[in-house]
């Protein structure tokens, strides 16, 4: 098992739908395909989704995440534009959110620029491009806005079978989960897994998915990080050189 996510939330993922092989994902916020990407370690096991993120990323997306379809939309409540905020510095804190602009202003961090986007709502992505199959995950990481995202998705209607939310301000462990977490209980789903950053529900006819949340990711999921195989490959690249400008 390979883990690409900073706090080992795939980890979990692949534990939860290890017995999934091409399962389907709407992965909302999704950044970049590859680093931090809650959704690549399930891509490369074949599975196959819907990703949604207002920056500009699509190259990226066509170089290492083909098979996947991409929305270059946010999502909000209904169907329209969203003026967002970016911040080039750092981009994964873009966003419209008045709560998250303010926290990071406290923080000295402001803006760069502000561009107008399409806003979708759930609903309607999945009526286009999901019609018919099961969503195993819903993955939302829209720094602020998931009161807003989440209004546009009726839960009763689509029934993800795990939903996984960033639930903290960004940059600190200050929790945004109580506007929005009623959405998901109402609904009948539970709040099952926190890791500190994201709050993991799962829906109540999967209940029987809940055991693989009792115990944070440990040395029996035998993962290895992303990264350390990365540098591991560089290592043995710089040997073979070095081995090959040695004298014979």
């Amino acid at each position: 098992m390979i883990c690409y996510t900073r706090n080992f939330e795939d980890v979990i993922l692949q534990r939860v739908f290890a017995d999934v092989a091409r399962g389907c994902y709407l992965d909302v916020g999704a950044s970049v395909p590859v680093g931090d990407s809650n959704t690549y370690a399930l891509y490369q096991k074949g599975w196959r989704g819907v990703a949604m993120e207002p920056l500009p990323y699509e190259h990226l997306w066509k170089q290492f995440r083909p098979e996947d379809l991409l929305l270059s939309a946010a999502a909000g409540e209904r169907n329209g534009k969203l003026t967002l905020q970016v911040f080039d510095h750092a981009q994964q804190h873009s966003s419209a959110s008045i709560d998250t602009l303010t926290h990071l202003r406290r923080n000295n961090l402001l803006p760069s620029r502000s561009i107008e986007v399409p806003m979708l709502t759930l609903d309607g992505v999945i009526a286009d491009h999901a019609s018919g199959r099961d969503i195993h995950l819903l993955s939302i990481d829209v720094e602020g806005m998931e009161y807003q995202a989440l209004k546009g998705l009726d839960l009763r209607k689509h029934r993800p079978w795990v939903v996984v939310l960033e639930a903290v301000l960004p940059g600190c462990n200050v929790p945004t989960h109580q506007d929005w977490e009623p959405l998901l209980l109402g609904a009948d789903y539970s709040m099952i897994y926190f890791d500190g950053v994201n709050r993991f529900y799962l829906a109540r006819e999967r209940a029987d998915l809940a055991r693989h949340f009792a115990l944070p990711p440990n040395v029996w999921d035998g993962f290895t990080m992303a990264h350390q195989l990365e540098l591991e490959a560089e290592v043995s690249r710089l040997r073979s050189e070095l081995s090959a400008m040695k004298p014979r």
